[in-house]
């Protein structure tokens, strides 16, 4: 019984630590609350939407798919969790950078195809968002160092 309770403990801090890196971690820890937009509520997405949607000190004011089907699944999540959103982005594959522009954002999670990982952490570092990604966060080298780089520019 007490390894079962370990294991589950571990997980969460284990998924609350892939949220958001530790400077991260410190400025937002002052906040009462934290402001998050997502991309990509597919599956993986649904489910770090659920995770985030369950805590009350989260605001998720805006989400954004392709998929008009995930958005759906997406809203459904948020409803059961007694979430309102405000907006959604939908208009197209590039219509991340609008919600990444929100000056009422904190931060973004990021739950798309692989291969727009990168670009889109890059473009919400750049909106002064910090930016947590399931894996890989990049495929190249030159991506992760391009992350590397703009993390340290903009504190993100």
């Amino acid at each position: 019984m007490k390894r079962k309770k370990f294991i589950q403990t571990t997980s969460a801090a284990g998924i609350g630590a892939a949220f958001l890196p530790k400077i991260a971690l410190a400025e937002l820890s002052k906040l009462s609350s934290v402001s998050i937009g997502f991309i990509g509520t597919g599956l993986r997405g649904q489910w770090l939407l659920d995770l985030a949607a369950k805590r009350e000190d989260v605001n998720i004011p805006a989400i954004c798919d392709i998929d008009g089907e995930m958005i759906q699944y997406a809203q459904k999540i948020l409803k059961n969790n007694n979430k309102n959103i405000e907006e959604i982005y939908n208009k197209g594959k590039y219509d991340y950078k609008n919600l990444v522009e929100r000056k009422d954002l904190d931060a973004v999670i990021i739950a798309t195809p692989w291969e727009w990982h990168a670009q889109m952490s890059l473009a919400a570092m750049d909106a002064g968002k910090h930016v947590g990604t399931e894996v890989p966060a990049a495929l190249t080298v030159d991506d992760c160092w391009a992350l590397v780089r703009t993390s340290e520019q903009t504190g993100k």
